[in-house]
């Protein structure tokens, strides 16, 4: 290692550290690309990848440290910010395959504060749109990223369960029907699809008492069998640097003093749609963090040691190349980023497959949306082109232009259909 990369190692070592002295590391799952610039000027990027680094090898130690620095500054922006993959795209989606425009709203706005716990949504000079107050979903605070006491963390990073000496899995297309591996997107994904008022529950880490299958995943009851169990995790920083976090098995907590068996009535009519918006939210962010939790394990509780255990503390977790993944996922030519990091297309390919099953199961199923080309218009020559616009102000709208042509209105705050 030459003298130059290893001071920049040491020095990225050196903040990381310091960082964490003050907060947990930065859980980012297509973390916002659109910042709002206060002052009224137009929106910029949150964190474009810088031109020398390259969009194949998220590995280089002085990319890995802008890109960590620069999520970071994204955080403190006053205006936040959005993800055109996380609100936008999944809203235009939604309403594409049968969801009105008022549910494939709800179902954007609810993916999307998933990350930021509450969403409002802006216009592209930053300032809440008309009916902002009508448009602002519930505080849902607790399933965040940053937050590692209430197992918000866990809706962002789902390892699968499984033992060190068994195959990886492919998280750019996980198994959404596999609840003996993938517990917590599986136990999500039920979930939501029971809808409100039933009695499937949602359960810190997912982790429920074991089902008639024997799986802890779609279990009756939230875990308590004999008692709740320790819930003991590492994440890594820069490996083998990790940070210890611990919860407690039951349910997951949604808001200050609301736990999740109170959602339904903590949102309100909104309910199912914002259940379909986090479940989308969980399954995006399994792909985009594949990297690091297809290398993770989670192993359940035994006898000899009675507690769920969480190893994030692999190479692939680190926060350099996991901050420079993010920046792969947007305004970059996708061409050029490496097969594993085709998350933006893995991702929107699963999401359009999802909400098709949900539309159905609601009953709002377009037809059109099973037509052999549908799937492939929509994403493969509409989305994903349009994501790839470096400019934010230009992909905005080049994403807004998709769901035009397709016969959707515009997402509030977004710019208006031409022609």
């Amino acid at each position: 290692m030459s003298g130059r990369i290893r001071s920049v190692t040491t020095v990225m070592l050196t903040l990381v550290g310091a960082a964490f002295v003050v907060a947990p590391p930065q859980a980012h799952g297509f973390a916002e690309d659109i910042c709002y610039t206060p002052g009224g000027a137009p929106p910029h990027n949150c964190a474009p990848l810088p031109p020398p680094c390259p969009v194949d090898d998220p590995n280089g130690p002085l990319c890995g440290l802008e890109a960590f620095v620069r999520y970071g500054y994204t955080l403190t922006q006053p205006l936040g910010g959005r993800s055109l993959v996380h609100s936008d795209s999944s809203y235009i989606i939604a309403r594409s395959v049968g969801f009105s425009e008022q549910d494939a709203y709800w179902i954007g706005a609810y993916d999307e504060a998933t990350d930021l716990g509450t969403f409002v949504p802006r216009d592209v000079r930053g300032a809440p749109v008309p009916d902002a107050a009508a448009l602002t979903t519930a505080d849902i605070s607790g399933l965040v990223r940053t937050h590692f006491a209430t197992g918000g963390f866990l809706f962002h990073f789902l390892p699968t369960m499984r033992g060190p000496a068994d195959p990886q899995p492919d998280g750019l297309r996980p198994d959404v029907n596999d609840p003996n591996s993938e517990v917590m997107l599986t136990h999500v994904r039920r979930w939501a699809m029971a809808g409100p008022g039933s009695d499937a529950p949602l359960c810190t880490g997912g982790f429920t008492n074991p089902s008639a299958h024997g799986d802890y995943a779609t279990g009756a009851t939230c875990y308590d069998e004999p008692a709740p169990a320790t819930i003991n995790g590492t994440y890594s920083v820069v490996s083998p640097i990790a940070i210890p976090f611990t919860n407690m098995t039951g349910q997951q907590v949604i808001s200050d003093g609301v736990t999740s068996s109170q959602f339904d009535s903590w949102v309100g009519a909104a309910s199912w749609n914002a259940r379909i918006g986090i479940y989308l939210h969980a399954l995006a962010d399994r792909i985009s963090h594949h990297v690091c939790t297809d290398a993770g394990t989670v192993t359940a509780p035994t006898p000899e040691s009675p507690e769920f255990r969480i190893d994030l503390n692999t190479p692939t977790c680190d926060q350099g190349p996991h901050a420079v993944r993010h920046e792969y996922e947007t305004g970059v030519g996708f061409a050029d980023v490496a097969a594993e990091d085709h998350t933006t297309e893995a991702t929107l390919s699963m999401v359009y497959d999802e909400l098709t099953e949900f539309a159905r199961i609601r009953g709002t199923l377009d037809a059109n949306a099973l037509a052999p080309d549908a799937k492939s218009a929509l994403i493969q020559d509409g989305l994903l082109p349009a994501l790839q616009n470096r400019n934010p102000v230009e992909r905005m709208a080049a994403v807004t232009a998709v769901g035009c042509r397709f016969g959707v209105p515009p997402f509030p705050g977004s710019p208006a259909c031409r022609g």
